[in-house]
């Protein structure tokens, strides 16, 4: 199965990415956010969104590090890893500039749910990353 593209879909991707992008979370909120397994409800159901043929994808915009803003895609798959050409296609619907390949990606998620994070700066610009 693909992922099915419906203009009613791509509008919700769309307006998912939209929001992501106007309201970035801040670094002291992901450094809470990532100290936690589960995010609250009013900061997760904003950023997230299921995909007809069984994907779910989360999207936000955060202050990786301080002054460093990054989008993050996540897709998951329902029994099985998310395809490819669909991962590349949610990628251009929620405003990524690069490939896959010169994202910073990782997989993580239960076997059964396997998923895959997608990280890229806004302004292209890796150098924070690199400092660390």
């Amino acid at each position: 199965m693909h992922l099915v593209l419906t203009p009613v879909v791509t509008r919700h991707i769309e307006a998912l990415s939209a929001r992501g992008h106007a309201s970035p979370l801040s670094f002291q909120h992901i450094r809470r956010l990532h100290q936690r397994i589960e995010w609250p409800d009013e900061i997760l159901l904003p950023r997230q969104l299921d995909v007809p043929r069984g994907y779910h994808i989360r999207f936000a915009t955060a202050h990786y590090r301080p002054g460093w803003i990054c989008r993050l895609l996540t897709v998951r798959g329902e029994d099985k890893w998310p395809k490819r050409p669909d991962v590349d296609k949610l990628m251009l619907l929620t405003g990524f500039k690069s490939p896959i390949e010169a994202c910073f990606t990782w997989a993580d998620g239960p076997m059964n749910r396997q998923q895959v994070n997608i990280l890229e700066p806004l302004d292209g610009d890796w150098s924070p990353m690199r400092s660390s």
